[in-house]
């Protein structure tokens, strides 16, 4: 299991690239979803392959989940 990584941990093919490194640049200025410390918007999350196999194997429908998020930040609020 990797616990931190460095520069040094990075392929010779990608080192300097701005795929590995796009540090201060949005990703999706770069063309780039998903890269740094930016979070995918929620319905992107939601619409994503995995994260519905995911849900459908729990038995999470999509409509449940978004009225529990919406109960949250109102709680939140």
């Amino acid at each position: 299991m990797m616990t931190s990584a460095s520069i040094r941990d990075v392929p010779p093919e990608l080192a300097g690239s701005v795929a590995a490194f796009s540090l201060g640049v949005h990703p999706s200025r770069a063309g780039l979803p998903f890269m740094g410390n930016v979070e995918p918007p929620l319905d992107e999350m939601i619409d994503d392959d995995v994260i519905r196999r995911v849900m459908a194997r729990d038995g999470v429908a999509v409509d449940d989940l978004l009225s529990l998020i919406a109960e949250v930040r109102t709680r939140l609020l």
